[in-house]
């Protein structure tokens, strides 16, 4: 087994600059009766040697031996070798258990550094004791690719691993990330008491009292950049109607949102979504417009995207019946004078884009 593993070993260490080291011109590599076999490798001011050893033919007492009067002949003749320092990596290959090697108190003044790992072939392992370096010159992934060359079933089953492990980087979880939805409540209360501090001061539906308080109007924002009306504006409503509509759908659409995504997450989405949708207003529009469906409209399309990923209902409501909601809102918009769609329109695909990106790095950070 040992012969098999070097067979498969030597060509892939040629072609990654390893060079094989022999104390005569007869040395075969390949024999059965080999104990030991050495490749040597300089990296700029470093060197590594690698000793692959036969433990068919050498008990664990006489590596032992061996290896600590390999290392202080190292140390006799290290300034004639030119290095800065030199590591030399002990490969027991073996087809029997045997136990570990205590691997040597790292200190990074130390000129030599000796490590120990383990080569099971009968199971196709490579086994590194605890608090050993885990890797050198990317031999851990040599090792397996001979693996997978002598059994090619574990090809195989390397390709399902990473298939594995890349469809769980893939996957998206709905998990709640708070218990309560403080943030709806508050935005709920202050649009109800901004509405009722303009119906007191000239009434909600007149055009100077909603300039008055922060109502989008084109040339106020571009011409007098009063850009502070891009967020204002999202908390006025023109009448009744408007205002019990859109605190409707902010505690349905709101409250999901800041369960799943969390606070600073909805307050994210909501703000941008908002603002997203006042400059479309600007854009495609030259009226007076005031309300927070932009932001809304971007609160359901973050919700369409988690409903979306997890393939989850969120609440009771999934991504089809989210998705007709939008449409049938978009539709109406286009079918009904006075309504700003631009705005709607705007903030959905605004809450989309942040909603997708903050369910990605949430997905990452937590699963």
């Amino acid at each position: 087994m040992f012969t098999n593993f070097i067979q498969n070993l030597y060509p892939i260490f040629i072609e990654e600059d390893f060079e094989l080291l022999s104390e005569g011109e007869e040395f075969d590599i390949f024999s059965d009766e080999n104990e030991m076999i050495r490749f040597a490798k300089r990296e700029n001011t470093m060197l590594y040697i690698v000793n692959i050893w036969n433990m068919e033919k050498v008990d664990l007492d006489t590596f032992i031996f061996r290896k600590n009067a390999f290392k202080k002949k190292l140390e006799q003749v290290f300034e004639e070798l030119h290095c800065s320092y030199l590591i030399v990596l002990n490969l027991l290959v073996t087809d029997e258990e045997i136990p570990f090697i205590k691997p040597e108190e790292f200190q990074p003044n130390k000129e030599i550094y000796t490590i120990s790992w383990i080569i099971d072939l009968q199971y196709k392992k490579l086994i590194i004791p605890k608090k050993e370096i885990d890797d050198v010159l990317n031999i851990r992934e040599l090792i397996h690719k001979v693996f997978r060359i002598i059994d090619p079933s574990l090809e195989k089953e390397a390709d399902d691993l990473i298939t594995r492990k890349n469809e769980r980087k893939k996957r998206y979880f709905l998990r709640q990330r708070t218990n309560n939805t403080f943030l709806t409540y508050v935005f709920i209360i202050l649009n109800v008491i901004i509405w009722l501090l303009m119906e007191l001061n000239g009434g909600s539906e007149d055009i100077n009292t909603l300039l008055l308080f922060g109502a989008n109007e084109p040339f106020l924002v571009i011409e007098r950049q009063q850009y502070w009306r891009l967020i204002t504006s999202t908390f006025l409503h023109i009448g009744i109607s408007h205002l019990l509509y859109n605190t409707f759908a902010l505690y349905i659409f709101g409250s999901r949102i800041e369960k799943y995504y969390g606070k600073v997450a909805f307050l994210i989405i909501y703000f941008i979504s908002g603002m997203i949708g006042s400059m479309a207003s600007l854009i495609f529009s030259d009226t007076v417009s005031a309300g927070a469906s932009g932001a809304i409209y971007g609160l359901m399309g973050a919700l369409l995207m988690i409903a979306y990923k997890t393939k989850k209902e969120v609440d009771g409501l999934n991504a089809f019946t989210i998705l007709i909601m939008i449409m049938l809102g978009v539709a109406f918009g286009f079918l009904m004078p006075f309504i700003d769609n631009p705005a709607h329109i705007g903030g959905l695909i605004a809450g989309m884009i942040s909603g997708r990106l903050i369910l990605q790095k949430i997905n990452k950070k937590n699963y």
